[in-house]
């Protein structure tokens, strides 16, 4: 499974510092990683995130 840990500012999204389940584009949890790439990097850590899809 792959992970992407959040790194961006925008907290309506997704918390800074949060690691998600990638699913080509998006997060597990439905947030686009392609309109924002910048803030997003691949991580090997534990998900953190808490929605339905990623935990």
């Amino acid at each position: 499974m792959a992970k992407i840990k959040y790194v961006g500012n925008d907290t309506k999204k997704s918390e800074n510092g949060k690691v998600h389940v990638k699913e080509g584009n998006y997060t597990g949890c439905g947030a686009q990683i392609n309109d924002n790439p910048q803030d997003w990097e691949s991580t090997s850590q534990p998900v953190t995130c808490e929605k339905r899809g990623c935990k």
